[in-house]
């Protein structure tokens, strides 16, 4: 009989997204169920995944009572279910589903830390993102970070238990296949026009959410200024406001609104012909796990720029596939998009070596095997000390 897996993610985003393709792969070595909440593509999910989903009704906000009633019905449907192992991923599933595990006496409470989301924060509201990752923790039996970084951070700041990395990170690797430039020369020129960008412009891609954590005003600034000087220069951004979370600053998304050679284009879920009709993908992210943009974008053969910062710094190799930055500096933002366009042979040198630099460490196969090597792993392993 098949051991029974309960994977807990907050929102079916994820699921369609950066989460797509596990489930179903791991469904034929164990009985896969995911826990997320409604969204309308709930068929899709399962019809592409092949694995039952159980609706709960989660939110990215703290909201105690809220809270409270997703833990007791957690708890009531691990003790009917009884599974194996709860896996959990993002802060919100990880507290409320390591906690009910352990509640249900679940003998495998596996977490996957993806980022830590109180960094960039101060005062109150970092104490309590601080105190969440370490209630999470004390919960779960065995942890897992996405980068080869964040377990030093974790150590130093967070927990003694030991945290462990799948291959060499990540949440699911990239299907390089699928994240591949196979856009004809008409595709691309096509897209170029009906956003109204110029054949020759030298577009600049932000993909993500337009919030302050993602060093977005950073960004639309360096924007500004370059483009005084480049005027071939475009941005483009894809993805959706988060208004209530972390807003932008008034004057960037003056910018954004007003700016003549910027375009928004909201979230999609095929991100890959914003990639091939991209010259430079730009995260100045204040914060990582390891960021699936990037392995994402540097499959489809982008050169890349990034906040030297944890996860970030691993996938890009300086000066062999893209270039570092200081965070929330501005000024080295700018150096550095300068320094690219002003030396096309250094930038010819990072395209050519930027899709090989992710086959050979995050490819999304080897990815998965290494996964269920572990799960084989820790099945094989007494945690009869729950």
């Amino acid at each position: 009989m098949k051991k029974k897996i309960s994977i807990v993610l907050t929102v079916p985003l994820s699921i369609e997204t950066w989460f797509k393709g596990q489930p179903r792969y791991l469904s034929d070595y164990y009985d896969i169920e995911l826990i997320t909440s409604y969204s309308n593509s709930i068929e899709k999910i399962k019809a592409h995944e092949n694995v039952t989903v159980t609706l709960v009704d989660f939110t990215r906000q703290i909201n105690p009572l809220k809270d409270l009633k997703i833990l007791f019905e957690l708890w009531r449907h691990f003790r009917h279910r009884r599974p194996d192992m709860v896996y959990s991923i993002t802060p919100k599933a990880g507290l409320l589903g390591m906690i009910a595990a352990w509640l249900a006496r679940v003998p495998h409470r596996l977490h996957l830390i993806v980022g830590l989301a109180y960094f960039g924060s101060s005062g109150k509201r970092r104490f309590l993102l601080k105190t969440i990752e370490k209630i999470t923790y004390c919960f779960a039996n065995h942890l897992y970070a996405n980068s080869l970084n964040l377990p030093k951070i974790i150590a130093r700041e967070l927990t003694s238990k030991a945290v462990n990395v799948i291959g060499h990170g990540s949440v699911n690797g990239v299907d390089t296949d699928y994240f591949k430039d196979t856009m004809s020369t008409e595709e691309k020129s096509a897209l170029r026009h009906n956003l109204t960008i110029t054949e020759d412009a030298f577009v600049l891609l932000f993909t993500g959410r337009i919030v302050g954590d993602k060093g977005v005003n950073e960004l639309v600034s360096a924007f500004d200024s370059l483009s005084s000087t480049y005027s071939k220069l475009t941005l483009l951004m894809v993805g959706d406001y988060e208004h209530h979370l972390d807003p932008i600053s008034a004057e960037t998304y003056e910018l954004i609104q007003n700016h003549p050679r910027i375009r928004v284009v909201p979230f999609q879920h095929d991100i890959r012909p914003y990639f091939c009709i991209s010259d430079l993908l730009v995260l100045p992210s204040y914060r990582e796990g390891l960021p699936n943009v990037l392995i994402e974008g540097g499959s489809c053969g982008l050169v890349m720029i990034a906040t030297d910062i944890n996860g970030c710094n691993e996938v890009i190799k300086s000066g062999e596939n893209g270039l570092l930055i200081e965070p929330k500096n501005t000024l080295n933002l700018i150096e550095t998009v300068q320094k690219l366009l002003d030396h096309p042979n250094l930038y010819a040198t990072l395209k050519q070596n930027a899709r090989q630099s992710i086959l050979e460490r995050y490819d999304q196969h080897y990815y998965w095997d290494a996964l269920h090597r572990e799960l084989e792993t820790l099945f094989n392993t007494d945690s009869s000390h729950v």
